[in-house]
């Protein structure tokens, strides 16, 4: 959407808002990594790899190929007692980045970041109404003119139902519009999330678990199918309250 109200951000704008962001935390990102080679990362490969092995069946049916299984093993327990060591040393160290990118994140992201993009995407909500709105009088006014020029009954029937169709196809242009800045927004939101879940590796805290349960929620609500799927129960609690103040009087 163009950029026609100073809060409307182009995509080329909130990508440059958020380029701050995404280099400081990439930068600590890129250390964090470094660190987790040859510990946290091989850990977990070690460990996945020794759990194929212990499972392979094809290893244990020959005494000789038994003895190569358990080598192995041998070979990747001293691998991974390695590793921990490496995991354990530089533990401290990216606490201490993890904190600092975390710090950074919660005093910049959403001040500098979120907020623009969320301000932006209700301007531009407010600005495909508008559009939705104009599009609608003109086609009113097109319609208008069409039937003041016509005389014949099946071509008035005619253009009516070309006139609703062109309606109905308006109003799938705004819910388009919608869901495109709802999707914007969602994206801005969950931004900060993911580089969370790089940061800790996919550990995150009770608060910020419910958080993003919570936007994935309203993100995913719709009336339409909220009704469908609650219509029956909505219904019933309706005749109980009715009922209940039928009895009171």
């Amino acid at each position: 959407m163009a950029n026609g109200n100073s809060k409307v951000l182009t995509a080329e704008q909130e990508m440059q808002i958020r380029r701050p962001i995404e280099e400081y935390v990439g930068a600590i990102q890129k250390q964090i990594d470094g660190l987790r080679v040859d510990g946290t990362d091989k850990v977990l490969s070690l460990q996945n790899t020794m759990d194929g092995v212990k499972r392979d069946r094809t290893l244990t049916k020959l005494s000789l190929i038994q003895g190569e299984k358990e080598d192995r093993l041998t070979r990747m327990r001293r691998e991974l007692q390695q590793a921990k060591a490496v995991e354990s040393k530089n533990k401290d160290r990216i606490s201490k980045l993890i904190a600092d990118a975390e710090a950074y994140l919660k005093e910049h992201f959403d001040k500098e970041y979120y907020v623009p993009v969320k301000e932006s995407c209700a301007q531009e909500k407010v600005l495909a109404k508008e559009k939705y709105q104009k599009r609608v009088e003109e086609l009113k006014k097109e319609h208008q003119q069409i039937l003041s020029k016509l005389s014949e009954h099946q071509e008035i029937k005619d253009e009516k139902y070309v006139y609703k169709n062109r309606l109905f196809d308006a109003k799938m242009e705004l819910q388009k519009d919608y869901q495109t800045i709802k999707d914007r927004r969602h994206a801005a939101y969950s931004y900060k999330y993911h580089l969370i879940d790089l940061l800790r590796m996919s550990k995150f805290t009770f608060l910020e678990t419910r958080a993003q349960k919570w936007e994935n929620y309203k993100y995913t609500f719709s009336k339409r199918n909220f009704f469908l799927q609650n219509g029956l129960y909505i219904a019933i609690l309706l005749i109980f309250i009715v009922l209940c103040l039928s009895l009171i009087h």
